[in-house]
């Protein structure tokens, strides 16, 4: 096989994110990556799946509590009201990346403190359940370290580059359904945005 035949093919696979080029080292199979965008608004589970990659979670906490101020607010309900929040960490092929943290007023999810979310796609079950499909989120990307917490939760060192989205997802009927963050390792994620000159 010619040098240009393989360099052609090498490329193909690299476009298609099969493979990774490497300088100096040479090519590698790509990493399993999740990403957002260009503006589309799709679940963990749903954007995995599209990408050929199988999504799992792990509840670390779920509970039924009244939420502080900075949540009301972001909610848009009364303070103190009762929210059901959770603490999920997000696998790719069972490779830890994200640690999901969400509010959600109780009077729109009912008994949702009680629900097994493991493994489950959470999207799926608001939407079959609770009759709340999203329609956009409001969304919020900035760099920082890893804490302790989250460190132990996706399996790196305390410091490791971690990308935390905070958002805040509206459904169908213009209810706050859903704020919170995911933080990702940063190195499974990607963010894509469509930028247009005005």
């Amino acid at each position: 096989m010619s040098r240009t035949t393989l360099r052609h093919a090498l490329k193909e696979l690299a476009d298609a994110g099969v493979l990774e080029p490497a300088p100096q080292r040479g090519w590698f199979v790509a990493r399993a990556y999740i990403s957002e965008g260009p503006n589309v608004l799709m679940g963990f589970s749903e954007g995995a799946s599209a990408r050929g990659l199988t999504a799992g979670s792990r509840t670390v906490s779920q509970v039924l509590r009244p939420c502080t101020f900075e949540v009301a607010d972001l909610l848009g309900v009364p303070a103190a009201s009762d929210v059901v929040e959770l603490e999920r960490v997000r696998t790719l092929d069972a490779l830890p990346v994200a640690v999901q943290t969400l509010s959600l007023p109780a009077k729109l999810v009912p008994g949702l403190e009680s629900e097994s979310l493991d493994d489950s796609s959470l999207y799926r079950l608001l939407g079959e359940r609770y009759g709340l499909v999203p329609s956009r989120c409001d969304y919020t990307l900035q760099a920082d370290s890893a804490s302790e917490h989250v460190a132990t939760l996706l399996e790196v060192a305390v410091g490791y580059p971690v990308l935390i989205g905070h958002e805040v997802t509206v459904d169908t009927q213009e209810r706050v359904m859903a704020a919170g963050r995911m933080i990702y390792r940063g190195d499974a994620y990607r963010f894509t945005a469509t930028l247009f000159r005005i």
